[in-house]
């Protein structure tokens, strides 16, 4: 399969799984999983505690999240090795900071309140019951969000793939 290929499989799983279940982190996990042996189900599973913002806080978006944590399954190493070569923590941070900037430069934010008035044309605080439940009855919001779970898996994918 190519690098292409690849992405393509990514992307169309995990906006498919975003479309049916609305739940943004989990489903960008999902669709990295496809492509990405070294992502555990388990972390699939973990992931779904990041949507609606982390926790549904309004705070980073979710699937940007789950592209960070399959950033640092790919590229953080253990405490362990850490302590023989403490240098190995500066390439974890400098691979999380090259996706949050290749993050910003597609989307603009990783906060999901702003990505909400990018897609939706306003802002949506999910700690706040009522906005909660107005976002959640937006017609097609499950599709909207998927752009972003779409641009996020596209970015991972990307970073993850140039190695190959």
């Amino acid at each position: 399969m190519t690098k292409e290929e690849k992405i393509e499989k990514a992307v169309s799983a995990a906006v498919e799984a975003q479309i049916r279940d609305d739940i943004c982190a989990r489903s960008a996990m999902y669709g990295l999983k496809q492509v990405f042996d070294f992502i555990p189900e388990e972390l699939v599973t973990a992931s779904l505690s990041l949507a609606g913002g982390c926790g549904a806080g309004s705070g980073s978006c979710g699937a940007y999240c789950a592209g960070l944590l399959a950033v640092g399954m790919k590229y953080n190493s253990t405490m362990e090795e850490e302590k023989t070569e403490p240098e190995l923590i500066e390439r974890g941070c400098e691979k999380f900071v090259e996706f949050r900037d290749r993050f910003l430069a597609a989307m603009g934010t990783i906060m999901c309140p702003e990505l909400h008035e990018k897609v939706f044309g306003r802002r949506y605080v999910f700690t706040d019951p009522v906005q909660h439940e107005e976002f959640g009855n937006l017609p097609g919001h499950a599709e909207k969000c998927a752009e972003v779970v779409a641009a996020a898996v596209r970015v991972t994918c990307e970073m993850l793939l140039e190695d190959e």
